[in-house]
């Protein structure tokens, strides 16, 4: 993947943090961009602290938006030695009131609008009956797993190296046997934590699915442009949602999941979906529990 360079100063401090992935390095870039767009194209170093928080701190702009363009604004003035404590104690204290209270909001919302998992599975059935593969795979694994978009950024292959494990890859996987699915994770948020996941799906509807769209390929993408290209991680996230019930998205069936787990105390389904998501347990209660008042 080419990472198209926004700045000097943004380059070096990719350069000097060498945890960075390229998902990561890309997200950066696209705040950046809105940085500068906002700035009227003043650069981070070309501006105080202050002027930067009240650039930022803009009623239009979401606040978990407004938290983002401050983490690019931290993480370049750190690399190139220049103040940023000031914007680290408004993100902390102000910006993170004004988060939680719109959080809040968002979620006494959600509880009148969230849709019953059923509802979402009849959905699903209603794509599989239809004969739309692609779509009837990408909200199977959403709603069954609770991944996140970029893992479906993936390639149906009969291949069965990449199940290996001395197999180095960066893709995601579905490898299509007669009788099952290996559904394998290289490239997925939290990948440098947990590490390559892998998940055998027996469900036949799945199975066939799977086999009628890989047919007498040898390798094929789930998701493609028009003229069948792969589609890139900058818009997977727009084809994804426009796939899903309603285009609630990704983040909303997770919320479902939650929610239903919860309402069935069903604690090892909630386990379970921190495991194949790659999400802590704190996260998932912190983030997508709508009932959560902290």
């Amino acid at each position: 993947m080419v990472l198209k360079p926004i700045t000097k100063e943004l380059e070096h401090a990719f350069n000097i943090n060498e945890t960075l992935g390229d998902n990561s390095k890309m997200i950066y870039r696209s705040v950046y961009r809105r940085f500068l767009k906002l700035s009227d194209h003043t650069k981070v170093l070309d501006m105080s602290e202050t002027n930067i928080i009240k650039l930022v701190n803009d009623d239009s702009i979401p606040p978990k938006s407004q938290e983002s363009l401050l983490d690019v604004a931290v993480l370049v003035r750190r690399a190139n030695n220049a103040s940023y404590e000031k914007i680290l104690k408004y993100k902390t204290i102000q910006l993170k009131k004004s988060i939680d209270k719109h959080k809040l909001e968002k979620n006494e919302k959600l509880k009148d609008e969230l849709p019953d998992k059923k509802q979402i599975e009849r959905y699903i059935k209603t794509l599989l009956n239809n004969k739309d593969y692609v779509s009837y795979i990408v909200n199977y694994l959403l709603l069954t797993y609770g991944v996140r978009n970029l893992d479906l950024n993936l390639i149906l292959t009969s291949d069965k190296d990449v199940t290996l494990k001395g197999h180095k890859s960066e893709i995601n996987y579905l490898y299509v046997t007669s009788t099952y699915v290996m559904f394998i994770r290289n490239n997925y948020k939290t990948y440098k934590k947990y590490g390559q996941k892998k998940i055998k799906i027996i469900k036949k509807s799945f199975l066939n699915a799977c086999t009628q769209l890989l047919g007498d390929n040898y390798d094929t993408p789930l998701l493609k442009l028009k003229n069948g290209d792969p589609i890139s991680e900058e818009s997977i996230g727009r084809v994804v949602q426009e796939m899903t019930y309603n285009n609630i998205g990704e983040g909303i069936y997770f919320k479902v999941n939650i929610a239903d787990s919860k309402k069935s105390n069903n604690i090892k389904r909630i386990r379970d979906l921190s495991n194949h998501r790659g999400t802590a347990l704190e996260t998932i209660f912190a983030e997508y529990d709508i009932d959560n008042k902290n």
